[in-house]
Formats: C-alpha cells, structure tokens, sequence
C-alpha cells in the first residue's frame, strides 16, 4: 500500500459509492488512489518507503519533545506552587512572631 503526502485535501471515491475526503498530510492509500492524486490530480507526492521511515521518526521525535516540554511545564509549575507555599507559611510565621511581640 503506497504513502502519499497530501498538499491540498481531495475527495476520492474507491468504489464509485462512497467518497473518502483525504486531508493535507501522510495516508496510507490504494494504488489507484496514489495515481489518481499523485499523476492526475496533482494534489499529493509519493512517499518511498525510506522517507516514510524518516516521517515516522522525525514525528516520533517530535512527541519526545513536545512530552518533555510538558513534563518541564509541570515541574516548573510545582516549583513555584511549593514556592508561593513556602513563601506564605514564612509570612504567616513572621506574622504571628509579629502578634506575639506586642
């Protein structure tokens, strides 16, 4: 089953019943419907089997990233929040050393 690149959706029909829209990005696709968007629609590129392999790892890198920026996120988060805790238990602590002073 051949890979192709979509670069502008298209609709394709495989049966002459029913029609499957096809949206910009990577599908895998029927023979006839590589050659129909490929060669005579004009709409996609075939993907050969290396550079699907390189898609495919490229995206798996992709979502390494995108997880770790999201974990970074996180820790950065609860980092402040303990923070801001520590912070305000330090300011109630002065407050009651304040109270107890006078």
């Amino acid at each position: 089953m051949p890979t192709i690149n979509v670069t502008k959706s298209f609709p394709f029909s495989p049966d002459g019943k029913t029609v499957i829209e096809y949206d910009k990005g990577q599908h895998d696709v029927s023979e006839r419907c590589a050659v129909v968007a490929v060669d005579q629609l004009k709409v996609a590129t075939l993907i050969s089997d290396e550079d699907k392999g390189s898609a495919e790892k490229e995206a798996e890198a992709q979502k390494q990233a995108e997880a770790k920026a999201a974990a970074d996120a996180e820790a950065k988060a609860l980092e402040e929040k303990a923070k801001a805790e520590t912070e305000a238990k330090a300011a109630e602590t002065k407050a009651a050393k304040a109270t107890t002073k006078k």
